[in-house]
């Protein structure tokens, strides 16, 4: 009799292992389903260039299933089904989002946010909200260089619309820049698309070429180091975008002058040489120009004592001058 009822109880303990295994294996069975049905996605990230853009976060929409690309905008993620949706995100890019359905293989081309300049400041190596601002920062766009044409010159263009920044002309040859100092500290330093230049290069630009100019004045500009003693003048110039048709613009415009009063000047050499006789005589006693030289320079017939009228040369009537 004991030995029945041991096998008795030694068979519901084995009945409950069983059933206990059942329901463990019905309980782990879509877990492991579910694992196993996960899908792998590869894919790039390019931007408006065509070349592969690295730290892009890609994330599984309404996840914590993110990836980030790798140096050649490569990445790989496993999403739970053909209904999840990518999520690609990068600092100054708009964000963009991609259906898997039945591809594996995703290619996406991120578009450049278009931010408002006059929102969107360039305060060294980064950008800033213009709101945010706290040190001595000035700023103009594209918009503000177009409404007048102040010269041939970025530099020339430039006067009078920027605050603590003076332009000074040293001649009036035509094409000549101006020279622009910073709180009148000296020469700053020009960089232009992240680069450092010189002021010849920032001159070579054309004002159509240009974005935006910020002018980073007193411990705004230390970011640039012992260059930037005199200020910085950092210039963006514009890109082309994405998917955007091709456009051609002109820019022209033609000037008329003419000399409303000019003094009368000497127009011969023999004048020249006779108030200059006379003033030798007046300030030293004598003088080393003979009567016989002033005769050849009146006659003007020898090689040398002719005169040429200069003043008729340099002005010109009406003189119209045409620049793009």
């Amino acid at each position: 009799m004991l030995e029945i009822a041991y096998a008795t109880i030694n068979f519901w303990q084995k009945r409950k292992l069983l059933l206990v295994g059942f329901f463990l294996l019905s309980f782990l069975h879509p877990v492991f389903s579910q694992t196993n049905s996960r899908i792998n996605v590869t894919g790039i990230v390019r931007d408006s260039s065509g070349s592969g853009m690295s730290n892009v976060t890609v994330t599984e929409k309404g996840t914590r299933n993110a990836t980030s690309t790798s140096t050649n905008g490569n990445f790989t993620i496993n999403v739970d089904s053909e209904r999840s949706i990518l999520v690609f995100s990068s600092v100054g890019y708009t964000t963009q989002e991609v259906k898997i359905g039945a591809q594996t293989n995703i290619s996406v081309s991120l578009v450049q946010a278009n931010s408002d300049l006059s929102e969107v400041i360039v305060t060294g190596y980064s950008t800033q909200r213009k709101e945010s601002l706290t040190g001595a920062i000035s700023t103009v766009t594209s918009k503000d260089l177009s409404r007048v044409h102040g010269g041939s010159t970025v530099s020339s263009g430039l006067a009078g619309k920027l605050p603590g920044v003076t332009f000074r002309m040293p001649d009036g040859r035509p094409g000549a820049s101006a020279n622009i100092q910073i709180r009148n500290m000296g020469n700053p330093l020009f960089v232009i698309d992240g680069i450092q230049q010189d002021a010849v290069q920032f001159n070579n630009l054309a004002p159509n070429d240009i974005e935006s100019i910020t002018v980073l004045k007193d411990a705004s500009a230390a970011i640039y180091g012992v260059r930037a003693a005199n200020g910085v003048v950092v210039v963006t110039t514009k890109k082309g975008r994405l998917n955007a048709r091709s456009t051609i613009n002109v820019d022209a415009y033609a000037g008329a002058q003419n000399w409303s009063r000019f003094p009368d000047v000497l127009t011969n050499s023999y004048d020249y040489m006779r108030y200059r006789a006379e003033a030798e005589i007046n300030r030293f006693g004598s003088t080393s120009i003979t009567p016989a030289e002033l005769d050849k320079y009146k006659a003007g017939t020898e090689r040398g004592y002719g005169s040429y009228n200069w003043r008729d040369f340099i002005i010109k009537k009406k003189c119209t001058s045409v620049f793009y």
